[in-house]
């Protein structure tokens, strides 16, 4: 230390110079101590960055949770650089004897050496000091010998600069190594912790929600379950520019640099619903298939969020947005069916029963939904289906020929939500104009009919759309024996039947009666009569006609029919005599005291009685009908049946015997005799004194056609002997005059 040799003996320009001399470590010190919080510094951000890197690799936090750990990390390591700084700052302001005294630690003896020069010289300058000059000056003279014989250099501590510097070197390289090393994490993790990025760090699993709507909603019908549909198979990815993005994560699709290679699929996906007023509810949805899950939220009316988390991937929250499926708010049909005079379109009421039309009709369906619609789909079955054309923002509308029955299913598609209608099936039928239903009855006569008959004939007709003619043909078949060899002559007649349809109201069914009298023109016996009934109808397709059955007839002479209805009659007359023999039998049992359990018998026996009883008395009406019709009989022996057995019988069936067996049911609760006993009595006594009555009246009636018939016999003998005795006579003239030359 040759500088600090002194040139004089002044001790204040020794102290001068080793103050100038003491200035070199202290700025040297101050470099080390800058260089050293430098080194510190950086190695406390590198340290800070990597645990940062490294909890944003494992926990993967938010843009939220990403800044509260960022503000954390930078206010220590301010925290760290501030408490440092301030040792440090201390350490370099140090005044010339505690530099002195701090180097006096590492060199002892060499502190109080710098001290006698920095000191001694004050003494000199004291006026009253008591100290000796000489003494002083060579006190410092010493001091300063003893500094120039140190060697300042040595007392640099250069192992804790080179530590400081490997540190700072070490804290630069680390991120240049990670840059280097694994170049996309590295900007990453620069873009997620100091641009605010969201960009995720790079994921085995990618999940993606089907079905959602443009705004990143899941729409789902209000009050109804809502399928949720999870993929990890990358369906909904797409190269946009210089990124990759996987949609189906909401309103924001997931921004990727590069393609994944694959999604890997997860074990398990959970979701977590969260509804307004309500607790959270946590499930797992079901693997379907590899890659494919799914899940059904509860039927809810008000909208709600969901989480997804599966594999080291997660999402959320997306809305299900809970909305009204679109339905039919109307469905107006209108029809123009073929041959109608009308060329405009006639409206039909919507009513199944009435959604049924003419073949080759043209209809037209009009549909009108509650909210705007996007789309109509309609599906015919059997079929083309045909095309809706729009009308307006909730109106669609399509027409077609009607060929078969065909069924629709309609289906509603909405603009805003994009939500389909359950199906509405609608069914239009065609009305098969079938030929009119014709009915032809004979009332009042058999098959077997005389030639002075009148036949009544009755025609009904019932058609779908309306009757436009009703007739009735009339044919008579005849074997005829003219020649060696029989032959069969038939003649058809068409008798109309008046009717009148209107035309503005159509006539749907029609009942008309008509007699065919054949009086008129006597068919002879052995003559087959046929009668069918034919209605025209007003198909606008062309006039259809409907026949009915056969009603036949067999012309016999009137002895044969007589005889075959006295036959009847008779039988009827034995089946009434036997009722009479039931009820006399019926007349010692109410005599005394009957039991209940008799009465009861008794009355039931009356009531089978008056049934039967005006059975026959229907069946005999109906045979005095039909001698009527017939022409048979005198008018004596017809008015003798009328009054003397149909008239009675009717009277016998609906006044005594019905009161003949109220009074027995009423005898039956009493179970006493008395006043009950006696009327029952004389009931049963009327009742059977009237039914013997009327059997004498058949029996007179049958003694006086047979007296008839017996006269008829007579004349009828007298006039066959009269036309031989004419023959005879006519073959002897003959024979004589032939004999004459």
């Amino acid at each position: 230390m040759s500088s600090l040799t002194p040139t004089t003996e002044n001790p204040s320009e020794a102290r001068a110079r080793l103050l100038a001399e003491l200035a070199r470590p202290r700025r040297r010190l101050r470099l080390q101590l800058g260089l050293e919080i430098l080194a510190e510094a950086a190695a406390a951000a590198v340290a800070a960055g990597a645990l940062l890197v490294a909890l944003d690799w494992l926990s993967r936090p938010g843009l939220p949770a990403r800044g509260a750990l960022l503000a954390v990390a930078v206010a220590a390591f301010v925290a760290f650089l501030a408490v440092r700084a301030a040792r440090r700052r201390t350490a370099a302001r140090l005044d010339d004897l505690t530099l002195a005294l701090t180097l006096d630690r590492l060199r002892p003896g060499l502190g109080q050496q710098v001290a006698d020069v920095l000191q001694l010289p004050d003494l000199l300058d004291d006026p009253e000091g008591s100290a000796s000059p000489a003494m002083v000056r060579l006190a410092v003279r010493q001091a300063v010998e003893a500094l120039d014989a140190s060697d300042w250099k040595r007392l640099w501590n250069r192992r804790r600069t080179a530590a400081h510097v490997a540190l700072g070197l070490a804290a630069l390289a680390v991120p240049a190594a990670f840059a280097a090393i694994a170049p996309d994490a590295a900007r990453l993790s620069l873009a997620r912790w100091l641009q605010g990025s969201d960009e995720r760090w790079p994921q085995s699993t990618y999940l993606s929600v089907m079905n959602l709507d443009s705004r990143g909603r899941l729409v789902a019908p209000r009050d109804e379950r809502a399928a949720l549909e999870v993929r990890s198979d990358l369906p909904l990815i797409e190269h946009v520019g210089d990124r990759w993005l996987v949609g189906g994560r909401g309103s924001t699709p997931l921004p990727l640099r590069r393609e994944p290679k694959s999604s890997r699929a997860p074990e398990v996906v959970a979701v977590r619903e969260y509804a307004p007023g309500a607790r959270a509810r946590s499930a797992n949805m079901t693997e379907t298939s590899p890659g494919r899950f799914q899940y059904e939220f509860p039927p809810a009316s008000e909208s709600s969020t969901f989480d997804l988390a599966g594999g080291d991937d997660w999402l959320g929250p997306i809305t299900v947005e809970r909305v009204d499926r679109p339905a039919l708010a109307t469905t107006r049909i209108r029809v123009k069916e073929p041959g109608s005079a009308d060329p405009d379109f006639r409206d039909v009421d919507d009513a199944p029963a009435r959604l049924m039309f003419l073949p080759d009709s043209e209809i037209e369906l009009t549909l009108e939904g509650t909210q705007d619609l996007a789309a109509v789909k309609i599906t015919a079955n059997p079929g083309t289906s045909p095309t809706p054309e729009r009308l307006g923002p909730r109106t669609f509308q399509t027409r077609w020929t009607l060929k078969d029955p065909v069924t629709f299913e309609i289906v509603l598609t909405s603009t805003e939500t994009g939500l389909t209608s359950k199906p509405t099936f609608l069914t239009v039928g065609v009305q098969r104009d079938r030929e009119p239903r014709v009915t032809l009855r004979a009332a009042g006569v058999g098959a077997r009919v005389t030639a002075a008959a009148t036949i009544p004939l009755t025609l009904a007709a019932t058609d779908d759309l309306g009757l436009a003619a009703l007739r009735i043909q009339a044919e008579r078949s005849v074997i005829t024996a003219e020649s060696d060899k029989p032959e069969q002559k038939t003649s058809k007649t068409a008798i109309p039947i008046p009717f009148e349809p209107d035309p503005a109201r159509p006539t749907l069914d029609h009942q008309a009666r008509h007699d065919v009298s054949l009086q008129a023109d006597p068919p002879a016996d052995g003559t087959i009569l046929r009668f069918v009934g034919e209605a025209d109808d007003r198909c606008a397709r062309g006039a259809q006609t409907g026949r009915s059955g056969v009603v036949a007839f067999t012309v016999v002479a009137p002895d044969e029919l007589f005889y075959e209805i006295l036959i009847r009659q008779r039988a009827e007359r034995a089946k009434f005599l036997a009722i009479v023999e039931t009820t006399e039998k019926q007349t010692p049992a109410l005599e005394g005291d009957p039991k209940p359990e008799d009465v009861v018998a008794i009355a039931r026996a009356v009531r089978s009685a008056t049934r039967q009883t005006d059975q026959i008395a229907g069946r005999i009406a109906d045979a005095l009908l039909e001698m009527k019709l017939n022409q048979i009989g005198s008018p004596k022996s017809l008015r003798l049946l009328q009054e003397g057995v149909v008239d009675p019988l009717r009277a016998l069936a609906s006044g005594p015997m019905p009161g003949l067996q109220s009074t027995l049911q009423t005898l039956a609760a009493a179970a006493a005799q008395g006043p009950a006993g006696d009327e029952a009595r004389r009931r049963h006594a009327e009742v059977v004194t009237t039914m013997r009555r009327v059997l004498e009246q058949m029996s007179q009636w049958e003694s006086f056609v047979d007296v008839v018939n017996q006269v008829a016999e007579v004349i009828e003998m007298q006039r066959k002997v009269l036309q031989k005795t004419e023959q005879a006579r006519e073959t002897r003239a003959r024979e004589v005059f032939d004999d004459q030359p």
